[in-house]
Parts: C-alpha cells; sequence; structure tokens
C-alpha cells in the first residue's frame, strides 16, 4: 500500500468514525444551547446588558469582547458552527457509506446451519421435550403465520431451523441518517436564503419594508397596512387577554383578497402567511400620529347612537343641543389613586381617556371619559362613549421567510419512522432444533429478550395447543 492510500485510508476511517460522530453531536448541542441563551442579532448594548445581570460592569464588557470574537451573538450564522454542520452531514455520509454494502451484502449471504457448540452459548435457550413426529410441519406452519422467514438444515444432531423476522429493519439507521441530512439542509436553506425581521405598522398606514434583527431593512414586494389593531383586557387590570391587527396586503396598488375578504386578522397563535413569508403578532406600542382622531359613541336621550369623530382641539357638535365639544388632553392609560386623583399608568393603551371641554352657550365645563370606565360616560349633556384614539396605535409584526421548513417537515417524519422502527421493530432470529427427544429454542440476542421470549412463548402455547 503506497503512501498516498494509507493517508486515504486514515482520513476515511476519521470520518467513518462513531466517536467524531458523537463528540460533533455533543459540541453542536453545546454551541445551540449556548445560542438560546446569549442573544442573537442585536445590538452590543442588549448583550452587556445581559451579562450585567450577573457579573460586574467591566466584567459585562469582557464577556461581550469575547462573544464578539467567537461570534456567539450572530451563532447560527458564523462560520464555526456552519463548519460543525458540515463535518457532522460529512460524518453521516461517509458512515452511511462505510457500512452500508455490508449490510445490504449480509441479505445476499446464504444462511447455514450453526454448530451445536455455538448455539449452547446464546444467551436465550427453551427445552420442550416429548414431541411428536410430526412436529417438523407444525412450528413451521406457525413460524410463517408469525411472518417469521425460514430455512431448515439437516444435521448430525437432527433438524436445525433458522428463522427471522424484520431482518430488513436494520436499514432504519440509514432512513434515520438521511433525515438528520435533511433536517440540516433545510436549517441551512433558512439561516442563508431566508430571513427574520419585524415590522411597526401605525393605524391607518402600511410598509413595504421591514428591519431584520440586524438591524438591515428587508425590502418587500407588496404593502402591508394596517386597518386597525385593538387590544382586550382582563377586567379591572391592565394585562392583555389578546390583542389582533387587522391587516390588508397591497400589490401593484391593488387590494388582494383572501377567502373573498380584504382583512386578514392576526393575533397570537394565529399568523399569517403570503408568498412564503410569515407575520407573527409580536407587540403594540402607542404612537400618535397626525392623522389620528378621537372616536365617540354618543347616545341622545330617545337612545338613538351617533357617531362622532374629531381630531385634538378639533370642535364637534353634541347632537341635539346647542353644545360645542372638543379634547383638550388625552392619557393612553389613566388610572385613579386611592386619593382619588387621576394619574398615568402606563405607555400603552391600557385605559384610554380623553379631557373634553364642553361648550354651551358660553358656560365651559371639563370631564374626563375613560373608554374602561362607564359611569365615565354620563355628561349634562347625555351619554358620550370614547371608543378609541384610532392611529395612535401601532402593530408590532414579526416576519420570518424561511424556504428549508418544508425540508424540516420531511426530515422530521422521516426521523420519527426511522427511529420507530429502529425501537420497535428490530429484527428477530431465532434458531430451533428437533431432535427425537427435544425440541430446543435459541436466540443470540438479549437486547429484545422480552420481546423474544414473548414470541418463543405464543409458538410454544401454540404448538401444545395442537397437543406436541
Amino acid at each position: 500500500m503506497s503512501k498516498i492510500d494509507r493517508w486515504n485510508e486514515k482520513i476515511w476511517n476519521f470520518f467513518a468514525s462513531v466517536d467524531l460522530a458523537i463528540a460533533l453531536f455533543i459540541i453542536i448541542s453545546i454551541g445551540a444551547a449556548i445560542g438560546t441563551i446569549i442573544p442573537q442579532q442585536t445590538d452590543p448594548e442588549a448583550i452587556v446588558r445581559f451579562f450585567s445581570k450577573f457579573l460586574p460592569p467591566v466584567s459585562a464588557m469582557k464577556a461581550y469582547e469575547i462573544v464578539n470574537l467567537l461570534d456567539l451573538n450572530n451563532l447560527y450564522h458564523s462560520w464555526w458552527f456552519t463548519f460543525l454542520l458540515f463535518m457532522f452531514a460529512l460524518n453521516l455520509i461517509v458512515c452511511s457509506t462505510d457500512r452500508l454494502p455490508s449490510l445490504l451484502k449480509s441479505f445476499k449471504t446464504s444462511s447455514h446451519p450453526l454448530p451445536a457448540q455455538v448455539l449452547e452459548k446464546m444467551p436465550i435457550k427453551k427445552k420442550i421435550d416429548n414431541i411428536q413426529p410430526n412436529i417438523l410441519d407444525k412450528i413451521n406452519g406457525i413460524l410463517k403465520n408469525k411472518g417469521f422467514s425460514i430455512h431448515v438444515f439437516e444435521t448430525q444432531e437432527g433438524i436445525q431451523i433458522q428463522a427471522q423476522k424484520w431482518s430488513k429493519t436494520r436499514l432504519a439507521v440509514y432512513l434515520t441518517h438521511l433525515s438528520i441530512l435533511i433536517i440540516l439542509v433545510g436549517a441551512l436553506m433558512g439561516t442563508f436564503w431566508g430571513f427574520r425581521g419585524s415590522m411597526n405598522i401605525v393605524e391607518g398606514t402600511g410598509l413595504n419594508f421591514a428591519i431584520s434583527d440586524s438591524g438591515k431593512a428587508i425590502p418587500l414586494d407588496f404593502e402591508v397596512r394596517c386597518d386597525k389593531f385593538e387590544a382586550e383586557y382582563y377586567e379591572n387590570s391592565s394585562i392583555p387577554k389578546a390583542y389582533r391587527s387587522y391587516i390588508r396586503i397591497l400589490e401593484n396598488g391593488q387590494v388582494i383578497k383572501f377567502d373573498n375578504k380584504e382583512n386578514v386578522i392576526i393575533e397570537v397563535n394565529q399568523p399569517f402567511s403570503y408568498k412564503g413569508i410569515t407575520f407573527y403578532q409580536a407587540s403594540y406600542g402607542f404612537q400618535p400620529s397626525e392623522h389620528a382622531e378621537f372616536r365617540f359613541t354618543y347616545f341622545d336621550k330617545t337612545g338613538k347612537e351617533h357617531k362622532i369623530n374629531a381630531r385634538f382641539e378639533e370642535k364637534f357638535n353634541i347632537p341635539g343641543t346647542s353644545a360645542i365639544a372638543s379634547v383638550i388632553d388625552f392619557s393612553p392609560a389613566l388610572g385613579i389613586d386611592e386619593q382619588g386623583k387621576l394619574f398615568n399608568m402606563d405607555t400603552n393603551m391600557i385605559n384610554p381617556a380623553v379631557l373634553v371641554r364642553f361648550d354651551d352657550k358660553g358656560k365651559k365645563t371639563e370631564q374626563w371619559i375613560l373608554t374602561r370606565i362607564p359611569e365615565t360616560w354620563d355628561t349634562p349633556y347625555g351619554k358620550l362613549k370614547f371608543n378609541e384614539l384610532w392611529g395612535a396605535q401601532f402593530t408590532g409584526l414579526q416576519i420570518r421567510k424561511d424556504p428549508g421548513i418544508p425540508l424540516i417537515y420531511i426530515g422530521s417524519i422521516f426521523l420519527c419512522i426511522g427511529l420507530f422502527i429502529s425501537l420497535f421493530l428490530r429484527p428477530i432470529t431465532l434458531f430451533v432444533t428437533i431432535s427425537k427427544d427435544n425440541l430446543i429454542f435459541y436466540c443470540p440476542s438479549s437486547k429484545t429478550s422480552l420481546i423474544i421470549e414473548k414470541q418463543i412463548n405464543e409458538i410454544i402455547n401454540k404448538l401444545k395447543g395442537e397437543n406436541i
């Protein structure tokens, strides 16, 4: 063997090593665990702030320098993590290529009887005495009915039967290897050809781009417009119960309809997908804009409802009265303390409130009207309900495009099938010897002893049922 051949053999054996597979799997798992702890694809300040929770400021800065040096804040896109995945994939391919031919060859190898001394050393052995002369036909029939393929040999000691079941399931490990490779390819496709970002859209406006986690603009070939955002809160609480966005998709100036509807509702655990991009409801916030307007419902003395929309300090008439009103102040979350004083308790629209000034022929009064407190709707001129400040909230949408997801799903299905076959359909090999006085079952494997012993007991019970 030449020096080059020896080196080729060493390299091949290195990549075909099971020890290498285990080492790579452990390192990749540790790397993935680090990636779930350290904030990914974010600004340095966020990472320093993360380490400052349990380290002094100087140590937190040094920790950030190490993270930045090793690219741990962009781990899944880092060269070394990609290299580890490539090495793991190469190891699986070489392992499979190295061992598959010998396994396929074993399926074609003709069986031959084993010596008695070999059978006696097998871990599982069960004996039946006082057998009938026609026992061979009976046991062959039972074994075939239970799915075994059989080979019968005549030996000096008598007759030896070799029975095999699920022998091809040894190929399941290669299905598992293939599934892991498919999942890795899918993950790499998502890493290098997909993207993830966010977009904050104020009510009544739209965007045709998103901002990636790294701060870069992601252009979209369509516009996402938020017609309305609404949040529901638990009674007497500032904890949100649900929040949702009413979205329209515009392409080339035309509204795209879905199920004959222009609006699409996106809420938590109910994402929306378009052109391979998935939109998730992630956050919301308060951001007043020039086009924002206060929306009221006024109930006159007859109970009739009147819709009123007005901008800040814009005067509007109270229907059926001589009063003119205007909004002179606003709070997104007005609270009342124990002394009955008003205060702002949050920056989000938890309990929106407006201060309305009424002017009735020179008589001026002012009153706070709170959305979630009906008692504040009663005014000297009737019930005036403050519905919302439309155009002052934004919806925070997370967007994600991952072309590798179909491959990951396919790989996961293959992985489940491969693991199921490997765990529950393991190959079973039985040896049965028949002599003049007795019948003995042998099995060479103790890994599935419970399953094998159950199979042997079932065969023995059937034989006894036929009066052996």
